[in-house]
């Protein structure tokens, strides 16, 4: 008698185990069915099984689209390869393309209808971004054999107008994973402004120049001294030239490192973490529907040599590309930053009269007197640095970086900025990877880039 309670328990057991987990399954496939669907492992969405919505730049030319039951690309080559970290090349090589991050919509999926629906409720969605096509396979091309990205966007409206990432390849002719020891082929999959951090070099100052505006008094007027060699604590920190007696706008235009790192040494770990955390490093910065690759500054083992080198922008810094044009954006817009995207509506495919406009969003990154401040600070850098025949016509205000990296390689090199004139509102960064002085290898690549652009903003284009 009692083995048969004993079975009659275990068979309700089982049943009920049987009940739970077919509750389960169908909560999944219900209420979670769009993570199913748009799985790495399906098959369809990879080998372009099912159609998609068009993907266009900000002038409308068509940059992904399906013909014919197949996913095909613009027709230009360049614009293609200078493109393909953002539209996405149909597999989940490229997570951060719009392919990947917006699949959803351009496949047009719902829980009824699912995928591939017949012609006559397609719900597939195009996607119109804000990038001009051609000036990115310009700015992509400027980059010739070397690493790296370029970014340029409006500071006022949020609107990305250039994004490139080098290495890159044509969608057209995928490379095989089995190529890529080939250091040319490092990372060809990774979208360097979204996905990648860097040692900031000299651009970091800008960061630091921030905190010590917002926490010394009087520190514009103060007097620093730079004698080019600097012993902290039994380690040196030396600069490229001894300065002498000099002030914050004068250390910012020539790049002295002793004042940064005095600075940083000052202001002590704790007001260096604080400041820097308030201006978005060591956190997860949300870019559109993904994540960037974080910022760190991080000083837990560091000595007071390191915390100096960390003013200067060395040490164990890093820093992302977008993070920083939200920073220069920032600075331009008078501490609040326009968040920058690439989406700039969602339409039913044929239909431009319903478009979704996304909701622009704002972060306040600085207090408004502090970015006034380093904004002239930047002008004045630009003008007696690096001269206005640079960017000529456009007024600019500018910083360059070089950071070391060590291993016996180049440096990497930076620069950054933001248009003077609010009626050519474009911030920019520029990184360039083992380039060398950021001047002599992101200088070029940002001045094609801004004189394209200001040419393109006064004739109308981009209203």
């Amino acid at each position: 008698m009692r083995s048969i309670k004993v079975r009659l328990i275990m068979l309700y057991l089982i049943v009920l185990l049987f009940f739970l987990g077919l509750g389960f399954f169908s909560y999944e496939l219900i209420i979670k069915s769009e993570k199913w669907v748009f799985s790495s492992v399906n098959r369809h969405l990879s080998q372009g099984r099912v159609s998609q919505g068009e993907i266009l730049d900000r002038f409308g030319e068509v940059l992904a689209c399906t013909r014919n039951g197949k996913r095909t690309y613009h027709e230009d080559i360049n614009i293609r390869k200078a493109l393909v970290h953002t539209v996405g090349d149909g597999s989940v090589l490229i997570p951060t393309s719009v392919q990947s991050r917006y699949a959803k919509e351009l496949f047009g999926y719902s829980p009824i209808a699912g995928l591939g629906a017949p012609e006559i409720i397609n719900m597939n969605k195009s996607i119109t971004l804000s990038l001009d096509s051609k000036l990115c396979s310009k700015v992509s091309s400027s980059f010739k054999d070397k690493k790296g990205t370029a970014l340029a966007y409006n500071y006022l409206n949020g609107e990305i107008i250039c994004m490139v990432s080098l290495p890159n390849y044509d969608v057209e002719n995928k490379p095989s994973f089995k190529i890529q020891t080939d250091d040319k082929l490092e990372g060809i999959y990774l979208n360097r402004a979204l996905s990648s951090s860097y040692t900031p070099g000299s651009v970091f100052k800008l960061f630091t120049c921030a905190a010590a505006l917002d926490s010394m008094e009087d520190v514009e007027a103060k007097k620093f001294f730079c004698s080019k060699i600097k012993i902290v604590d039994g380690e040196k920190v030396s600069c490229m030239k001894k300065h002498g007696n000099i002030n914050l706008k004068d250390a910012l235009s020539k790049s002295c490192d002793i004042v940064f790192c005095d600075i940083a040494l000052e202001l002590g770990k704790e007001k260096m973490i604080q400041k820097m955390e308030e201006m978005g490093f060591n956190s997860s910065i949300s870019f559109e529907n993904s994540k960037l690759s974080q910022s760190e500054y991080r000083l837990e083992e560091a000595s007071q040599g390191d915390l100096g080198w960390s003013g200067i922008g060395q040490y164990k810094n890093t820093l992302n590309p977008m993070h920083m044009l939200r920073f220069m954006g920032a600075i331009a817009n008078n501490g609040v930053c326009i968040e920058p995207h690439t989406v700039k509506s969602i339409n039913l495919e044929g239909d431009e009269d319903t478009g979704e406009k996304l909701e622009v969003k704002t972060t306040l990154m600085l207090k408004p007197s502090t970015a006034q401040k380093i904004r002239e600070m930047m002008r004045y850098t630009m003008k007696n640095q690096y001269g206005d025949k640079m960017f000529s016509p456009a007024l600019m205000c500018a910083k360059t970086g070089t950071a070391e990296v060590g291993e016996g390689k180049l440096p990497h090199g930076w620069m950054v900025g933001f248009s003077y004139d609010a009626s050519f509102p474009v911030a920019f960064v520029v990184v360039v990877e083992n380039g060398d002085f950021g001047i002599k290898s992101a200088g070029p690549i940002a001045s094609n880039m801004i004189k394209h652009l200001y040419s393109s903003f006064k004739n109308g284009k981009y209203f």
